[in-house]
């Protein structure tokens, strides 16, 4: 294949080489923006990923919090329950 190209390359024209040439470099450019775009992705998955545990280890405070609250509120119930009761 090399050969067959060697031999289309030596009838061209230099303009049409030229042209040819440029339009390698643009499939490269577009290999280049690909490889970026794909960095771009794999940066933003790793963001994401981050803020996701993040927002569990958040939700799991506020679960936390939630619980200690309810058993203030059944604690302060029970006492106020307590003392209205006739002894």
């Amino acid at each position: 294949m090399t050969d067959s190209m060697s031999y289309h390359r030596s009838k061209m024209s230099p303009t049409r080489m030229m042209d040819e040439s440029q339009s390698d470099r643009r499939g490269n450019n577009g290999g280049i923006r690909r490889d970026s775009s794909t960095a771009t992705l794999l940066t933003r998955e790793q963001q994401l990923r981050e803020e996701i545990a993040r927002l569990r280890r958040e939700e799991q405070e506020l679960r936390e919090k939630d619980h200690w609250v309810k058993q203030n509120i059944t604690a302060v119930r029970e006492k106020i329950a307590a003392e209205r009761r006739p002894y």
